[in-house]
C-alpha cells in the first residue's frame, strides 16, 4: 500500500541523524541479522550501472523477507523514505549541481522538487514517475501493454474511477491492484480498503497511460480525467462568471494535481448549480448533506422543490465535500472548521444576451449528522423592487398606498411572517416616497439591493451597529425619511416612535400575523399607546401567493369540500383557473407569485380605543370600518385568474377564512 510520503520530493532529515534501515529491520524483529547480510551482499554485488542501482528495502521484498507494507510501515515510523533528489542524481537523471539549483528553487516556492525539475525541462515526466516509484517502493508499469478486465468495473466504477484517477488493473483472491495517477492518496487507500474488504495494490504509471487506459475500461464514459471534463451546457444558461476576491488564506502553497482537478471540478459545479437556480428565478439554494450523497433543492416561488439534475446529481454526490468547501472559500469562511455555524458572502457578475447584473449571494453553514448542510440567499438586482404601481395590488389598495406613503411624517409598518415580502414592499414604498431633495437613510440587516438615491447602512450587531444606535445618528444627519429594517426591541422601537413624532418619515416592519397585531407588538415593547396614536400612520399585512403558471392554465372546479369551507355561499360569478403542470413551471401549476395585503389606517376612534388600552376585540370590531381586508384583496386575485382557492386556503391565516365565511 502506498504510505505517507506525501511531501513528496521535500527533502528528509541529515542522513547522519538517521539510523540505517536494515539494522531498524532486526530491531523491530521483521528480518534476521543473517538475512540482512545476505542482502547488503546482493546490494553490494550490483552492477555498477546507475539505472540498475537497487536500494536496499527493494532487495528485501524481491527475496521476500519482508512484504511492501511490512517495509513502509518501517519507512514511514523512522522516516527512512529515500528522498526524491537523491534517487534522480543516483540513476543519472540530473546532475549534483541541478538538485541544488531545484532544492533553492523548492525553498522559495515552496512546490513539490519533482513539479520544479519537471518545469524547468530537467527531466521528464515518466523519469519522474519511475523516481516516485522508487521512492514510495511501487512498481511503475506501462498501461498501454494490459488487457484491462472490464470486470473490474464492478469492483470500482466509472465515478469514482474518475473522482480519483484511478485505474483497476488486475485482482486476485483477497486483493486488488489499482494504477493511480497520485500514488500518496493514502486517503482513498483506506477507504476502498474499507469499503471492498480487499487488499489494495498500488502501481502507477504517466498521466497520458492512466488517461487511455480510462477510456479502453471505461468506454461509455462522457467525461475524461481532464479537470475541465465537465462542459456547461449553454442552451438558455447565461454567461455566468463569479468575480471572486482571494482565496481562503487556509490554501497554503500550490496544490497537487488531484487537488487541483477536484477544486476545479467542485469550481464548475458549483457554477452549474448557482446558474440552475438563477434560470429557474429561486430565492434560495439548498445543499443538504445526507449518508454518501448530497441533496440540492431549490425554493422557488416560497417552496422547496426539488429537480431532476440528470448526470449532475451525480457530480454533486461524488464531489460533495469538495463543493460544500468551495463554497466556503468563496464566503471566505473557515474551511477547518465542520464543528460551528458560520455565515458569508460573495458577489459575482452575470452576462446574459450583453446584459450585466450584480448578484449578491448570502451564505449559512451549519453542521448536521452526516456532515455540514449550506443555504445560499440568491440576492439578484435585475429582481429588485420597484415602486408600488408595480406590486400588483388592486387599484383601491395602491391608491392608497400611494397616498400613505407621501405623508411627511409618522411611522409607517409592514407586517407578515417570515417571507411573506415585507422588506420588498417596504423598498417599493420607499421608492414611491422617494423624490429629488429629500434625504433618505436606511438601516438594513443586511443590504439586500443597493440604491443610488439612499444612504444606506448595514446592522453588525459584533461591533454595536444596532437599529437603535443607527437612529440616533440619523438623527444628526438631517434626513427626511428613515428606513428601519426591523423593529426587534424596546430601544428600536421607542427610537423609531420618537424619530416619527420628531418631524421623520418612518418606515419599518414587524413580524405579527395581521395589521391590528402591530398595536399588541408595540405595546408589548413597552411603548406608551398615546406615543402610538400620535406617530402611527398606516400598517400594511400582506401575504404572498403563488401565482397560476400561464404556459399551462386551464379551467377546473374546485372540490365542494373547499368551497364550503371558504365561502358560506359558494359565487358564481367566479372562472375557475388552475396550472395543470408543464415544464416552464415543473409541473407544479405556479410560476411567480402575488401579493395580498390588508391596509389599516387609524381612524378617530381606533386611536381613543388605544389610548383607553380598550380590549383587543373592541379594537378588531373597529378597525374594521377602517381596514381593506386581505380577503377582499384575495376574491379580486380570484376573479382575475390569478391564483386558485387551494393556494388561498394554504397561506391565509384559518381565523380570516372563517371570520369571512360567517360575515356573508
Amino acid at each position: 500500500m502506498a504510505t505517507a510520503a506525501a511531501n513528496i520530493g521535500h527533502p528528509s532529515p541529515p542522513r547522519g541523524n538517521r539510523t540505517r534501515l536494515g539494522l531498524l529491520l532486526v530491531d523491530e524483529g521483521f528480518i534476521t541479522p543473517n538475512q540482512l547480510r545476505e542482502a547488503l551482499r546482493l546490494q553490494k554485488d550490483n552492477p555498477k550501472n546507475p539505472d540498475d542501482y537497487k536500494y536496499l528495502g527493494q532487495i528485501l521484498v524481491e527475496k521476500k523477507y519482508i512484504d511492501a507494507d511490512q517495509l513502509q510501515y518501517i519507512m514511514g515510523k523512522h522516516d527512512k523514505n529515500t528522498r526524491l533528489g537523491d534517487i534522480l542524481q543516483r540513476s543519472g537523471a540530473i546532475s549534483e549541481q541541478e538538485l541544488e539549483f531545484a532544492l533553492k528553487e523548492q525553498k522559495k516556492s515552496g512546490n513539490p522538487l519533482g513539479e520544479i525539475l519537471q518545469k524547468k525541462s530537467l527531466i521528464s515526466e515518466e523519469t519522474m514517475r519511475q523516481a516516485l516509484s522508487t521512492q514510495l517502493n511501487i512498481p511503475y508499469i506501462d498501461l498501454s501493454r494490459l488487457n484491462l478486465d472490464r470486470n473490474l468495473t464492478k469492483i470500482i466504477n466509472r465515478d469514482y474511477a474518475l473522482r480519483h484517477n484511478i485505474i483497476p488493473i488486475s485482482m486476485t483472491e483477497g486483493s486488488i491492484t489499482l494504477a493511480m495517477d497520485d500514488p500518496t492518496n493514502n486517503e482513498v487507500v483506506a477507504e476502498l480498503e474499507m469499503f471492498t474488504r480487499l487488499k489494495i495494490n498500488i502501481v502507477t504509471s504517466s498521466r497520458t497511460s492512466i488517461h487511455e487506459a480510462f477510456k479502453q475500461l471505461y468506454p461509455t464514459a462522457t467525461h475524461s480525467l481532464e479537470p475541465n471534463a465537465i462542459e456547461l451546457n449553454h442552451e438558455k444558461t447565461p454567461d455566468f462568471t463569479l468575480d471572486l476576491e482571494e482565496e481562503h488564506p487556509t490554501s497554503i502553497g500550490k496544490p497537487s494535481y488531484v487537488e487541483a482537478h477536484e477544486s476545479k471540478r467542485a469550481d464548475v459545479l458549483v457554477q452549474r448549480i448557482i446558474t440552475w437556480a438563477i434560470q429557474q428565478q429561486a430565492s434560495d439554494i439548498h445543499l443538504e448533506t445526507l449518508d454518501k450523497h448530497m441533496v440540492v433543492r431549490f425554493r422557488i416561488d416560497g417552496l422547496l422543490q426539488e429537480f431532476d439534475l440528470g448526470d449532475l446529481q451525480d457530480d454533486i454526490n461524488n464531489f460533495h465535500r469538495e463543493i460544500i468547501s468551495r463554497i466556503k472559500i468563496m464566503g471566505k469562511l473557515d474551511i477547518a472548521e465542520k464543528r460551528l455555524a458560520q455565515d458569508g458572502s460573495f458577489r459575482s457578475r452575470m452576462k446574459n444576451k450583453g446584459e450585466e447584473a450584480n448578484i449578491d449571494f448570502r451564505i449559512s453553514v451549519i453542521p448536521s449528522y452526516y456532515g455540514e448542510n449550506i443555504v445560499i440567499r440568491i440576492l439578484d438586482s435585475r429582481r429588485s423592487p420597484e415602486n408600488i404601481e408595480h406590486l400588483g395590488f388592486s387599484p383601491l389598495m395602491t391608491e392608497k398606498l400611494i397616498k400613505l406613503f407621501n405623508k411627511n411624517t409618522g411611522i409607517i409598518l409592514v407586517t407578515g411572517p417570515t417571507g411573506s415580502g415585507k422588506s420588498t414592499t417596504l423598498q417599493s414604498g420607499l421608492l414611491s416616497a422617494y423624490r429629488p431633495g429629500l434625504k433618505v437613510l436606511t438601516a438594513e440587516d443586511p443590504i439586500e439591493y443597493v440604491h443610488d438615491h439612499f444612504m444606506q447602512c448595514e446592522i453588525n450587531e459584533k461591533i454595536g451597529l444596532t437599529f437603535a444606535s443607527y437612529i440616533r445618528v440619523f438623527l444628526r444627519h438631517d434626513p427626511e425619511i428613515i428606513m428601519i429594517g426591523e423593529i426587534r426591541d424596546d430601544e428600536t422601537a421607542e427610537m423609531a416612535v420618537r424619530a416619527a413624532q420628531t418631524g421623520h418619515l418612518v418606515l419599518s416592519t414587524l413580524h405579527t400575523n395581521e395589521s391590528i397585531g402591530a398595536i399588541t407588538r408595540l405595546l408589548g415593547l413597552g411603548i406608551d399607546p398615546n406615543m402610538i396614536t400620535s406617530s402611527l400612520m398606516g400598517v400594511l399585512s400582506q401575504r404572498l401567493a403563488r401565482r397560476v403558471c400561464p404556459h399551462c392554465k386551464g379551467s377546473y372546479v374546485p372540490q365542494e369540500d373547499l368551497l364550503k369551507e371558504f365561502f358560506a355561499i359558494p359565487p358564481t360569478d367566479i372562472n375557475w383557473v388552475k396550472g395543470h403542470g408543464c415544464q416552464e413551471c415543473n409541473y407544479t401549476g405556479f410560476k411567480g407569485r402575488i401579493a395580498l395585503a390588508e391596509l389599516w389606517e387609524p381612524n378617530q376612534r381606533d386611536i381613543l380605543l388605544i389610548n383607553k388600552r380598550a380590549p383587543m376585540e373592541d379594537l378588531k370590531r373597529s378597525a374594521a370600518n377602517s381596514t381593506i381586508p386581505i380577503i377582499g384583496e384575495a376574491i379580486i386575485k380570484l376573479q382575475a385568474g390569478e391564483t386558485t382557492l387551494e393556494e388561498l386556503i394554504r397561506i391565509l391565516p384559518y381565523s380570516f377564512i372563517e371570520a369571512y365565511r360567517q360575515s356573508q
